[in-house]
């Protein structure tokens, strides 16, 4: 299961900012970013995939990030990963 003590969590995140994910970005001196917002976690379930976690993982991942405020894609970076000082990284 992914999360903020995962040895993977900082690459997760750098590709759910990134363009494969919510693409934050500035544009006339303001940060955009593109999220589904509600309960959209697709762009994280894509990475995820992608990164070689398996369904079962997957959906323990996104429930984990929903209880800890992450309920769409944005909110995961914005709430999960502003605690990442906090956390230990597993061995």
């Amino acid at each position: 299961m992914m999360t903020p003590m995962h040895p993977r969590w900082a690459e997760f995140c750098l590709r759910l900012e990134g363009q494969e994910g919510c693409n934050f970005r500035k544009e006339d001196g303001k940060t955009k970013w593109d999220c589904g917002g509600g309960r959209d976690q697709s762009k994280a379930r894509r990475i995820l995939s992608s990164m070689g976690f398996l369904d079962g993982e997957i959906a323990d991942t996104l429930d984990y990030f929903a209880e800890h405020g992450g309920y769409c894609d944005c909110e995961i970076l914005f709430n999960l990963d502003a605690d990442e000082e906090n956390h230990e990284v597993a061995p």
